[in-house]
């Protein structure tokens, strides 16, 4: 039997063999009205303990036809269900409640699983290059942001902003936050490349607001609830903190 850890995560579930099984084929109860399965269909989810789910589905199932692979461990498993969710909400089977559930269908398993991991990699590497780094020369330092205590630099700027536009945050949100309240990426990018410190009071706020949106995305929040947030919490120095 596979060796799963016990931690929370994410999980995908492939079937072995023809036969239509209910997905709580254990349950005399609930074993009739619950969608069934093989091995044309796919599951994606999270769990608590990916040791127990994973126990759950060969008790349901048996063991000699679970393919149980671990996608994620030990990490925010909410927000890399969100965007499963998204990615395949056309294949997302729909029970007697007419509520989609992670079980698909109309796409190969193997394909989906694909999918699924490439999904977990992205979002693995995305909050890995959003870790807050130190300058590399201390004498470009500008002043720590007095909420984060972090020092910004004009590079923070630049890969907040890119990240921010590859994940289709509008314009219209970047200049809400921005001290102008105009600011399009383009204009973001220009004046920032190739400085070496972030210049005045009103840089640093912005730099701190689009770390803070950027970072809440990977998490699975919305853009515009962010925004509110962020000109909540980093204030420009003309303005009261809360």
């Amino acid at each position: 039997m596979q060796q799963i850890s016990t931690c929370a995560g994410i999980y995908f579930v492939r079937l072995l063999g023809e036969e239509l099984v209910s997905v709580n084929d254990n349950d005399l109860s609930r074993r009739d009205l619950c969608i069934k399965v093989n091995s044309q269909n796919a599951k994606y989810g999270r769990s608590e303990n990916l040791r127990a789910r994973f126990l759950a589905y060969c008790r349901t199932f048996g063991a000699e036809r679970v393919r149980f692979d671990v996608l994620i461990e030990n990490t925010n498993p909410i927000a890399v269900e969100r965007r499963l969710h998204a990615h395949f909400r056309s294949y997302r089977i729909r029970g007697l409640s007419n509520k989609p559930n992670e079980w698909l269908k109309g796409i190969d398993p193997d394909i989906a699983y694909d999918q699924a991991r490439t999904i977990c990699e992205n979002y693995l590497t995305a909050k890995s290059e959003l870790q807050p780094r130190p300058p590399n020369n201390p004498a470009d330092m500008a002043k720590p942001h007095k909420r984060t205590g972090y020092i910004f630099t004009p590079d923070d700027i630049l890969k907040s902003a890119a990240y921010l536009r590859s994940r289709g945050m509008p314009e219209y949100l970047l200049a809400d936050v921005h001290h102008f309240g105009r600011q399009t990426y383009d204009a973001t990018f220009q004046h920032f490349t190739g400085r070496k410190r972030l210049q005045g009071f009103n840089n640093p706020v912005y730099a701190a607001r689009l770390d803070f949106i950027a970072k809440g995305d990977v998490a699975g929040r919305s853009f515009p609830d962010l925004v509110k947030e962020a000109i909540y919490l980093f204030p420009f120095p003309d303005k009261k903190s809360p």
